[in-house]
This record gives C-alpha cells, sequence and structure tokens, in this order.
C-alpha cells in the first residue's frame, strides 16, 4: 500500500515555515538614495534580516540606503532557520533623474499670533524629496509638521530638493506686541551641536547563533544608520542582531549642524573542534583540543565524564603536574587514547589545587590495571609510575597522596 509513504513526506512539509510575502521599493535606485523593504511571515514571529543579522518582528519594514547592489535575505531567527524569502535592489549611477521636486502646500495654523504662541507648519511635497526650513536649518521629510514658537515677526522658507532638482515657498507669520528680548534655549541646534549619542552592546563576547541587543540614545532631533546592513532607525532605539562572525556595528547619526559616529565590536568565539576517529589517526591533531582549552575548560570535560562514571569507579593517575602547557603533552603522548584521558583537580598538602590527567574509568581496580597494560606502549612508557586509584567523587574529595 503506497499511501503511508506519501504521507510521510507530506508531514514534514507541513512543518516547514511558509516563505514570506517580500517587497522592495523601489527595486532600482541611484547612489545614497533609500528603498523600503517590507516582508510577512504569518508562521514566524522572529526573522533575521542578512546582511547584517539583525533580529525583528515577522511582519515589519524597514528603510535602507544600500551602497551597492545588494540582495537583502530574511531567514527565520530560531537557530539553524531556513532562508524565507530575499529580494534584490539595484543600484544604478545612470538612472534617470526622474520629476524635480515640487512643493504641492505649505502653510502655518496661524498668521497672527501673540509673542511665545505656538505655530503649526505643515507642507507636503510631490517626487521624492527632502525638505530645509529656515529660519533654522531643519532638514525634514516631504510630508511633515513641525511646531515654532516665533518671538517676532518671521518669514518661514521650505525648500524642496531632489537630484532633479527642486523650489522654495514662503509663509509669513506676524507676531503681535512685543516681548523683552530674551536669549534663546541652548538646545543642539541653537548652541550649534551635532548630535551626541550613546551606542552599546548588550554582550561583546558571544558563541555563534547567540544574540546581542544593540542600543543608542541620540540628542536632539536625528536619524541614525546602522552598519552593516544600512539600515535607517530612530535616533532613540534598540535592535537585537545575531553575527556569524567578530563584527563591528556602527552608527551614524546627523542633525543639522553636523554629524559623527560610534562604534562597538562584537566577537564572536571560534567553536571549538570535535575529535573524530579521523584527527585521532595524527597524534598532533589529537594535541589540539586540549592544547586550546584552558584549565578551566579541562577540569569541565574531566568533571563531565567523572559524573558519569558509576559510583565505585577506578581510574589510573598518570601525572600530577602544575604546568598548562602540560595538557598538550599529555594528548600527543596519548595519541588515539586522548579520549581516555581525565583532567581532574588535584589538591597538594600544602592547600594548593593543580591537576592531574588521568586514564579512564573502570569498575574495579583490576580493571583499571588491565587496562592500562593494554594501553598503547608509548604511553605507558611516558608514564611509568602511573598507579590506580579511586576514582574522585568531587574536586573536594580529591586526597593528597605521595608524588
Amino acid at each position: 500500500m503506497p499511501v503511508p509513504f506519501v504521507l510521510a513526506p507530506l508531514l514534514c512539509l507541513a512543518q516547514a515555515p511558509a516563505p514570506c510575502a517580500m517587497t522592495l521599493e523601489p527595486r532600482e535606485v541611484r547612489p545614497g538614495e533609500s528603498v523600503l523593504l517590507t516582508w510577512d511571515c504569518p508562521q514566524v514571529p522572529q526573522v533575521r534580516l542578512e546582511p547584517g543579522g539583525m533580529v525583528l518582528p515577522g511582519h515589519f519594514q524597514v528603510t535602507l540606503r544600500p551602497a551597492y547592489t545588494t540582495t537583502y535575505r530574511v531567514f527565520d531567527a530560531r537557530p539553524g532557520g531556513l532562508e524565507l524569502g530575499h529580494a534584490e535592489v539595484r543600484i544604478t549611477p545612470g538612472l534617470a533623474l526622474g520629476d524635480p521636486a515640487r512643493i504641492c502646500a505649505f502653510d502655518a495654523s496661524a498668521k497672527a499670533v501673540l509673542p511665545g504662541d505656538p505655530v503649526v507648519l505643515r507642507w507636503e511635497c510631490a517626487g521624492s524629496a527632502k525638505v530645509r526650513l529656515e529660519p533654522g536649518g531643519l532638514e525634514l521629510d516631504g510630508k511633515s509638521e513641525v511646531t515654532v514658537t516665533p518671538l517676532e515677526s518671521t518669514r518661514y522658507t521650505i525648500t524642496a530638493n531632489n537630484a532633479a532638482g527642486g523650489q522654495s515657498r514662503t509663509v509669513e507669520v506676524a507676531v503681535l506686541g512685543r516681548v523683552a528680548p530674551a536669549a534663546p534655549p541652548a538646545t543642539g541646534i541653537a548652541a550649534g551641536i551635532a548630535s551626541v549619542c550613546t551606542f552599546e552592546a548588550s554582550r561583546t563576547l558571544v558563541k555563534p547563533g547567540e544574540q546581542v541587543d544593540l542600543k543608542w540614545i541620540c540628542q536632539g532631533d536625528a536619524k541614525v544608520r546602522l552598519e552593516p546592513g544600512g539600515l535607517e532607525l530612530d535616533g532613540r532605539s534598540s535592535i537585537a542582531v545575531v553575527p556569524d562572525k567578530t563584527t563591528v556595528y556602527t552608527l551614524s547619526v546627523s542633525n543639522l549642524m553636523g554629524g559623527s559616529s560610534r562604534s562597538v565590536e562584537v566577537r564572536v568565539e571560534e567553536p571549538r573542534r570535535v575529535l573524530t576517529e579521523k584527527d585521532l589517526e595524527n597524534p598532533e591533531e589529537a594535541a589540539k583540543p586540549l592544547d586550546q582549552m584552558d584549565l578551566a575548560e579541562a577540569f569541565h570535560w574531566g568533571e563531565t565524564r567523572r559524573s558519569a562514571a558509576p559510583h565505585g569507579s577506578w581510574t589510573i593517575r598518570m601525572v600530577v603536574s602544575g604546568r598548562t602547557e602540560g595538557l598538550k603533552q599529555v594528548a600527543r603522548i596519548a595519541g588515539p587514547k586522548v579520549q581516555e584521558i581525565l583532567i581532574l583537580p588535584y589538591f597538594r598538602r600544602d592547600g594548593l589545587r593543580i591537576w592531574q590527567a588521568c586514564y579512564g574509568t573502570f569498575g574495579s581496580r583490576t580493571e583499571a590495571l588491565n587496562a592500562w597494560f593494554k594501553a598503547p606502549k608509548t604511553l605507558r612508557q611516558a608514564f611509568g609510575d602511573a598507579l590506580p586509584q579511586p576514582l574522585p567523587k568531587s574536586a573536594a574529595a580529591t586526597s593528597p597522596s605521595p608524588e
């Protein structure tokens, strides 16, 4: 009956997350222009966006400013997650400029106010444009608003520009009455200070696949750009990343008076090698894991083996040494039997804790001796004074014995 053979793969397919719906607008831009990337992954709560390794919601959109033709990919953010979709944006220096920016509307909520009363300026522009508001030099979006509090009659001017050109428009706000001159507030813009940011990572040393939270707070009205990835974000925000290698994250911030950048490095530990049978055929290769371990890690693996051994087990204590460099010597001499070596703490009579290398775990003293007689000749020659001893129950239970 073929039915069971058909159902099994169908069940596996049902468990795989559905692809994401992705849109990228526009798909072709000139250098320095922004694009909007949107995705909807209904079966995945979080995705990882590459390049950049940013962990973001399964339904989200980001503004990007790629420096070169880039393929953006989203993956299931869970460990080993599959790719769920991709979209490419092309950077074309010779792309047609399109229509120049055009101001469709520019108005004030009031044309006459008392000194210090708030006035809302609103505008809307056609075409991809940035707007500069004077006085103040504020750079804002092509469709936006801002509140001002004039102390004297003021003519406000907005200038809209894009790569093809632009235009300007003005509106006047009359201030009725007089007020005593006062010093302007020492805001970042009035004081001529560029945005200053704090930028930090929740952790700067992680293992592959571990998540790091990047957080920043910027003064003033600012937009920030995060690299790698080219994400354009708010000046006070945070984002999770999953770096696959040591990465320097750079936050570039700008406002009316200039800009600055901050960087933080997140180091990704190299994964520890796992010995295979092929490695054990070469004594030099077999020495590498112990050579790469510090003493604390060697103790950890030794304790793991010791804990798994039955109560009352015995071992062969080969050598006691105080130098960590001796781990490599023990591993090289052990050769193919390096997996039988346990590194355990050893307490001298003066209370100093050093380490001891032991060979295997066995059910009795006799079994330990028989196994030692069958150990490689080079191992027995190097450690001719090896002796059987009960496997210590814990580090504290390791009692000194004559050396």
